[in-house]
């Protein structure tokens, strides 16, 4: 049985960051019911996957815990769009992190190119061993939108975008802008927590 203390424990470790500041974003998340909650010990709450996908999107886009509810709400509806097709952002990390969990990262990555990634690219067609597959997860700021980076081995990368379709992308107040970036061993790491 996962835990969000198995989870705040594998995302900081993968990330290289405070477990601390890892806790109190699950805390924060949690309390606003992104998070599932129950019991303590032995009846504490099963983690699943948009438990883990609430934690990393908070994780690596507030600036705070007190922020972080609002993060993760915005970037969950992040829009990726080819043609007619939408994609949300948080149900696309929430299969991701399914895909890894079940070990068919090939069906994922087969179906998420072929629908949203560039037409006609080898990685929507041909499928490679699941340890060959290679994510980048960009989060950036102030403007929130995320790039999906999918590789393999020798093969071109594509990349699927997921912004805010209601919002014009102009500049936010400044000319800075922050990038937070995560690969395939953070949502490896998440994977066998849930597998647990």
């Amino acid at each position: 049985m996962s835990t969000l203390s198995q989870l705040v424990t594998a995302i900081a470790t993968a990330e290289g960051i405070d477990a601390e500041r890892v806790a109190a974003i699950a805390r924060a998340v949690r309390e606003h019911g992104l998070i599932r909650t129950s019991g303590r010990g032995t009846s504490a709450a099963q983690m699943s996957e948009p438990d883990a996908a609430n934690l990393l999107i908070a994780t690596n886009t507030a600036d705070t815990a007190r922020t972080a509810p609002a993060a993760v709400l915005q970037y969950r509806a992040l829009q990726a769009r080819r043609g007619k097709r939408e994609s949300e952002f948080g149900s696309a990390l929430e299969e991701l992190i399914s895909a890894a969990k079940r070990e068919v990262l090939t069906d994922y990555v087969t179906k998420m190119i072929a629908l949203m990634g560039a037409r006609d690219h080898l990685l929507g067609k041909r499928r490679y061993p699941n340890e060959a597959y290679e994510f980048a997860i960009t989060f950036e700021k102030p403007i929130p939108s995320v790039f999906v980076h999918i590789g393999a081995s020798n093969v071109r990368p594509d990349f699927i975008l997921f912004t805010d379709r209601r919002e014009p992308r102009i500049k936010a107040g400044g000319d800075r802008s922050e990038s937070t970036n995560i690969t395939q061993r953070t949502i490896l790491a998440v994977a066998n927590v849930l597998r647990t």
